[in-house]
């Protein structure tokens, strides 16, 4: 392989324990590498779907076994729970084992969930089993969108971090696509993306930051190489550089909070998190056969669409994150999804607590949850993840994402748990009331404490939060907008 200023590089000179060795994608490789890692996002679409195809067959009969109400509300809401305790383990361990190696090994634990929920019964067994899917969730929520932004180009980062998005509801596509088949049947065939993500991975390189971190420049110029088919040397030394600067300081978890810039960074991914944890995406994601009632379609039908609307909205947030700057589609999408699920929660309250008669418009909610969605998508679920691997300093980076981890999905957990007892107690519309409440917050965050981050390096945005290059960032607004 030819490099910067004419060097080769044969396959001989990589080391021997590497399975990437056997396969290269010249400057496509980064791609490659971005897709494989978001696949396992797919994974925890899987995971996180399940219920929506799982709980329809226990209440018909066909699984062979039931739970009760709250049963279900434990299964659908453990591995929100688990994803709460794993972050800050696998924060550790990726800064001493690598981004790659620790989301290729907790990749075990989600094919291990799904053999015990394909053949046991038992409510603690698979009680047990959904926990453990979280653990791997938590590891995989915090890795991707960190190896993506250590291993892609500025420029496609943005793009590449969201179709995390896209991958989280193709394995939702794919559960809902499964769910006519028997309930064993079905669960088995929702760990065959496990099974092929883990073979998948045996042939991706390591970050390079991680190498740098750990001083192994042979090793990270290789790693270059075989995401971008070359080695550039003043690239290479800007980001050696920049790695060693922030290096320079020891990664703790009380400097996410003692230095003002790093605090500023988490208190924005942390209010993100938090706006995102409140979509209605979420709760569908469980529960769409039981809140989507049937209209001109199915319920089961209806989220089979819900999750191709998904699909597509999470392409569009793809293809647009770097062509626009990030603050005006987040402004979009909090208005776009203000709107419909206005909408939305105004139907429900009046099925449920008035005596209008609303025979006529059974087909309301369904189009305004799909349109609401779609909004939702492109801008509140996908940039919170765009954001989290690009602002923060890479000696603190694993702690402070494995912290906002832990806040959304504490949050996720209380959402899932309580689903049930928050229908009886309040009504079905409260589930379309929280967004509305949460696009307008994320919607004044948006305009007034947000700054741009598009087509920028990491080292340029660690500048940004110390107060550098403000002028800069100033330009690349307006050359955004133009």
């Amino acid at each position: 392989i030819v490099g910067a200023g004419g060097w080769h590089r044969s396959r001989k000179d990589y080391p021997k324990n590497m399975f990437e060795k056997v396969v290269s994608f010249g400057p496509y490789g980064q791609w490659i590498a971005a897709i494989a890692s978001t696949f396992s996002v797919a994974v925890s679409g899987t995971i996180v779907a399940w219920p929506s195809a799982a709980f329809p067959r226990m209440v018909d009969g066909s699984a062979g076994f039931d739970f009760k109400d709250t049963e279900k509300s434990w299964l659908a809401s453990l591995p929100f729970a688990g994803a709460v305790f794993s972050p800050i383990p696998a924060s550790y361990i990726m800064d001493r084992l690598g981004r790659r190696n620790t989301l290729h090994a907790s990749i075990l634990l989600a094919m291990l969930h799904w053999i015990i929920v394909a053949f046991s019964s038992d409510f603690y067994f698979m009680c047990l089993a959904r926990f453990m899917s979280g653990l791997f969730c938590g590891t995989e929520y915090i890795s991707v969108s960190i190896f993506i932004g250590e291993t892609v180009d500025p420029n496609i980062r943005g793009r590449l971090i969201s179709v995390t998005g896209m991958m989280f509801y193709l394995g939702a596509l794919y559960v809902s696509c499964i769910s006519y088949s028997s309930y064993q049947t079905m669960t088995l065939l929702c760990g065959v993306p496990a099974l092929l993500l883990f073979i998948t991975f045996m042939f991706i390189p390591e970050s390079p930051y991680y190498y740098l971190m750990h001083g192994k420049r042979k090793e990270a110029e290789d790693a270059v190489v075989w995401l971008r088919g070359h080695c550039d040397k003043e690239e290479f030394k800007r980001i050696e550089d920049g790695v060693q600067e922030q290096l320079q300081n020891k990664g703790t978890f009380k400097e996410i909070f003692s230095f003002k810039p790093n605090r500023n960074a988490f208190i924005m991914i942390e209010l993100f998190k938090v706006f995102s944890s409140c979509t209605a995406c979420l709760i569908l994601f469980s529960y769409s056969t039981t809140l989507v009632k049937d209209s001109f379609v199915s319920s089961q039908d209806s989220y089979i669409l819900l999750c191709i609307l998904w699909v597509f909205a999470a392409l569009v947030s793809s293809s647009i994150m770097d062509k626009f700057p990030r603050r005006k589609i987040l402004g979009v999408s909090c208005v776009g999804t203000l709107s419909f699920y206005a909408i939305t929660t105004i139907w429900y309250y009046l099925k449920e607590f008035s005596t209008v008669d609303l025979s006529s418009t059974t087909w309301v909610p369904l189009v305004s949850i799909m349109f609401g969605s779609f909004f939702e998508i492109i801008g509140i679920v996908n940039i919170p993840n765009v954001l989290k691997g690009e602002i923060f300093p890479i000696n603190i980076k694993t702690k402070a994402i494995a912290l906002s981890c832990m806040t959304a999905c504490g949050l996720e957990t209380v959402n899932a748990l309580f689903y049930y007892d928050l229908n009886y107690l309040i009504g079905e519309y409260i589930n379309f009331l929280k967004p509305c409440i949460s696009c307008c917050l994320c919607l004044y965050i948006t305009i007034f404490h947000m700054f741009e981050t598009k087509g920028l390096d990491l080292e340029t945005i660690q500048h940004m939060l110390t107060g550098k290059n403000r002028g800069k960032n100033v330009e690349n607004e307006k050359h955004g907008h133009a």
